[in-house]
């Protein structure tokens, strides 16, 4: 994590009681919370990580938005930890959108790059650590006997020697008067008891029950709800429509214009929605209007054969020359060509937002990964500053990188703002799938230089297509000197080593928005990785996971990592006639590995069956090891998903795919035996979020090559010839 360069801004920890509650400030500088605004001298009691009331009833505030994934059940273990208290004592709630809630990493207030945990333990864990030690130093001081002597344990605070113990709820007040710590000592992991265990998740009971809020869930007092229909092809904008049909349906109040939209304010969503369709909108062409998958492939494939991308910036990255000499020289060149298509995030909880718009400012209440962004983007739609425009984060239906984008908020803020009242705006599921953003179209040609044992030699990689970062409204690293550093994932600080690397990229552009998707490059770069590497073992005639080892000798973690992955699996074991096991791995470096293992059956020639997937992960600390299972599950599924069937396609410059019916979901029927394997050998927090999508589709592939002979070089597999049977 970075710090704040200006410490002097910063101030120390405070501590204070408000209305009887004891809050510890967030002002330290290893809590890389960015100071207020320099010149406002007034304090809110939100601009603090920690509050416990009288009841000893413990909240911690945290800028980690709750996806489902249970970061917040892992945050809750924090607290726990660091205050020696029970977990039933602990509240988590989302920060409120301020600047002292800002960080440098995640930027502003954000949820992604798998931060969530990390994130909490350099903001939370050391305020609660230091809380610990003020109750324990009152203690002390009551009983007049050295600090060193007295424990804290179970909210209390007790002295052997004597006898002595005191909760934490008679201690507030002497410990709200101590100076805090200026360097609170964190525990190290080895000294855990709550973190690293598996804990109930809270938040689980009210998602079974349907209690719990989610955006689409808000209620409003005199609430309406709005409807949108989006231009039917991207860069197309709104010339006129004919609103009269509309306006005559009982219970619409309003139909409002955007530059590529048209909303239909109503009481109801489906009253909204109803109406949506007697609109006869005329709109107007952009540049993109004719595109088609076929030729968007075919100037993919066109650019990467040409092999004249701009090279990634970083001498110490590239080796260029060093490449060349290789692919020159080499006994064995693996030469392969990918494509893979535009996919949506298709969260269940479909795009919405409730805005309520006022003279003073603006409410929003949403399902969002990004408040700040948020935050920004609906205040400069409506002409307010940031600090007039109040967040409300709610329960998040699944992100996957779309929530992320704020378009949707915007959007709703200014039908909002022209119908007057509060407005719920909601995406309907096809103006999600159509109107959205993608991950991006991509081709890929990998060269392997192999030397006479088939070990590596140099790695060329030509890869082209649009540039997410061009289209994403998220505040992250921008290109650099052109280049979009997303294509170079997975392929800079591999776990593997290769002599020499090149990589380049060409951007090709359809005028589709692309954004951030689950593990973003990782997803297409493991499988054009792993995929060759699984060629380079046939050509080398050696077993797939030996063929590794040979590649990871460099690197202890990591080959012990595939060693007990392999014997979870049974990798060693016989298979049945027709069975195949495939294997893949997503690594970075020595800190951070996860994988599969695939063992399916192939029933008729382009017909398979799924017979077990063997996940695992090693994230180097483990907070909470059935939440990082889950995690891992989900994230499998996800992937799975995708490989299997996973396309946006256009045609005549129009998404074909508009609902689950055409952009298929896989089915509990489909899923087979799923077991995860979670190991945490390391001393650093490296996350888990985005960890289970990219080795799944590679590991099938590699399976399949194994059953055919044939690589697979195009995704979704259905496009392959590869069929999924149950």
């Amino acid at each position: 994590m970075t710090t704040v360069a200006s410490p002097a801004r910063r101030g120390f920890l405070k501590s204070s009681l408000v209305a009887g509650a004891w809050i510890l400030g967030s002002s330290v500088p290893m809590l890389d919370s960015l100071a207020a605004d320099e010149k406002s001298q007034t304090v809110s009691p939100f601009d603090f990580w920690l509050s416990m009331d009288a009841t000893g009833l413990v909240t911690a505030y945290t800028t980690v938005t709750n996806l489902g994934q249970g970061t917040h059940a892992a945050i809750a273990q924090i607290v726990a930890e660091e205050l020696e208290m029970p977990l039933a004592k602990v509240r988590i709630v989302h920060a409120p959108v301020i600047k002292q809630f800002h960080r440098r990493w995640p930027p502003g207030i954000t949820t992604f790059a798998s931060a969530g945990f990390h994130s909490a333990m350099a903001t939370i864990a050391p305020a609660c650590a230091a809380a610990r030690q003020m109750l324990v130093q009152a203690a002390a001081l009551q009983w007049q006997v050295d600090v060193k002597d007295c424990i804290a344990s179970q909210a209390q605070v007790s002295h052997a020697a004597t006898g002595r113990s005191l909760p934490y709820t008679d201690l507030i007040q002497a410990a709200a008067l101590l100076a805090p710590p200026e360097k609170p000592v964190v525990k190290a992991p080895r000294d855990w008891k709550i973190l690293g265990q598996s804990v109930a998740r809270p938040d689980i009971p009210s998602r079974a029950d349907g209690s719990v809020v989610f955006g689409i869930d808000v209620q409003r007092p005199d609430m309406l709800v709005a409807a949108v229909l989006h231009a039917p092809r991207f860069g197309s904008s709104l010339q006129s429509v004919d609103e009269r049909a509309a306006l005559a349906v009982k219970g619409v109040h309003k139909v409002v214009r955007l530059s590529n939209a048209v909303a239909v304010v109503a009481e109801r969503y489906w009253i909204a929605s109803k109406a949506l369709q007697l609109l006869q909108p005329v709109w107007q062409d952009g540049a993109h209007a004719s595109i088609n998958t076929a030729d968007m492939r075919a100037s993919l494939l066109q650019a990467v054969a040409a092999g004249a991308g701009k090279a990634f910036p970083g001498t110490r990255a590239q080796h260029t020359e060093a490449t060349q000499t290789a692919l020159a020289a080499a006994s064995t060149i693996i030469d392969t060509t990918f494509d893979l298509p535009f996919l949506a995030h298709a969260a269940m909880e479909p795009l919405n937002a409730t805005v309520e718009v006022t003279a003073e400012g603006a409410q929003v209440w949403l399902s969002t990964q990004s408040q700040t962004d948020t935050q920004t983007g609906v205040a400069r739609a409506l002409g307010l500053q940031p600090e007039q425009v109040q967040i409300h984060t709610q329960h998040v239906g699944g992100g996957f990188g779309r929530r992320l984008e704020h378009d949707f908020a915007i959007e709703a803020a200014l039908i909002a703002k022209a119908a007057g009242v509060t407005v719920k705006t909601i995406w309907s599921r096809e103006n999600d799938m159509r109107a959205g953003y993608y991950r991006p179209i991509t081709a890929s040609r990998v060269r392997l230089a192999l030397d006479q044992d088939y070990l590596p030699l140099a790695l060329r990689h030509d890869t082209a297509g649009p540039s997410l970062l061009e289209y994403s409204r998220v505040t992250n690293s921008p290109a650099r000197d052109g280049f979009d550093w997303s294509f170079s994932m997975g392929w800079l600080g591999s776990s593997y080593k290769f002599p020499a690397f090149d990589t380049r990229w060409t951007r090709v552009d359809f005028g589709v928005p692309c954004a951030y998707w689950r593990s973003v490059g990782n997803s297409q770069n493991c499988f054009f990785l792993e995929h060759t590497l699984e060629q380079a073992a046939r050509q080398a005639g050696q077993d797939s996971l030996e063929y590794r080892r040979r590649l990871l000798q460099h690197n202890p973690r990591a080959l012990g990592f595939v060693q007990a992955l392999a014997e979870r699996a049974g990798w060693n074991k016989t298979l049945p006639k027709n069975h195949y096991r495939g294997f893949a791995m997503n690594g970075s470096g020595d800190r951070l590995f996860s994988a599969h293992i695939v063992e399916l059956a192939v029933v008729k020639p382009g017909q398979f069956r799924l017979i077990k997937i063997t996940a695992g992960i090693d994230p180097g600390v483990v907070a909470n090891p059935k939440a990082v299972e889950a995690q891992m599950m989900g994230g499998t599924l996800f992937g799975l998903t995708a490989a299997l069937f996973g396309e946006i396609s256009f045609k005549d410059g129009q998404v074909e795919q508009g609902n689950f019916d055409s952009y298929r979901l896989l089915t509990l029927a489909q899923t087979p035996l799923l077991d995860v394997m979670v190991m945490g050998t390391g001393d650093k927090i490296e996350g888990v979020g985005e960890e289970g999508p990219p080795s799944i589709g590679p590991a099938i592939a590699n399976a399949l090559l194994a059953a055919s002979g044939k690589p697979v070089t195009r995704l979704p597999l259905t496009q392959a010839g590869w069929e999924l049977v149950v």
